[in-house]
């Protein structure tokens, strides 16, 4: 009976590893389904989040170059008002020099030159630019004029 009951043993040990490797298995099933499903939605996430980026960048990128271009535009007209307003500083000089150079050099030399120097400059520019212009005939005749009540000579 030792040997039956030794195979009763052993058979009952067998199916208690049979069925707990049947357990086993069934839990990697299991496991392996789980898996397969998480996969299947983080790839679908993936594919959504994918296709929005792609979106988003098909409605930026216009929106970039736009912007660059604006800012070019911007920088533009920045360098072009930069240029009138150094242009516009020469059909002041008349107006803005007159007061000192009527007055002449006396107690104020360095003001009075410095006057000198911008309607040289201005007369330089209109000369260059526009020699018709009204305004190069005003910052020269206001100057010999000035000249003249101060008895100074003046060459241009």
């Amino acid at each position: 009976m030792i040997p039956t009951e030794e195979m009763s043993a052993r058979r009952r040990e067998i199916e208690g590893k049979l069925k707990q490797e049947e357990e086993t298995l069934s839990f990697i099933k299991e496991s392996l389904e789980k898996s397969d499903q998480l996969t299947k939605n983080m790839v679908s996430i993936l594919s959504s989040f994918e296709s929005r980026l792609m979106k988003l960048e098909n409605s930026i990128i216009p929106v970039h170059k736009q912007t660059e271009n604006l800012q070019r535009l911007q920088e533009n007209v920045e360098k072009t008002l930069s240029c009138l307003d150094h242009v516009i500083s020469y059909y002041h000089v008349a107006k803005d020099t007159e007061k000192i150079i009527k007055e002449g050099p006396t107690g104020r030399l360095e003001e009075y030159l410095n006057c000198m120097d911008k309607i040289q400059k201005a007369v330089e520019y209109f000369q260059d630019n526009n020699p018709d212009s009204p305004e190069l005939n005003r910052v020269v005749g206001g100057l010999e004029a000035y000249m003249g009540e101060t008895g100074t000579a003046i060459a241009l």
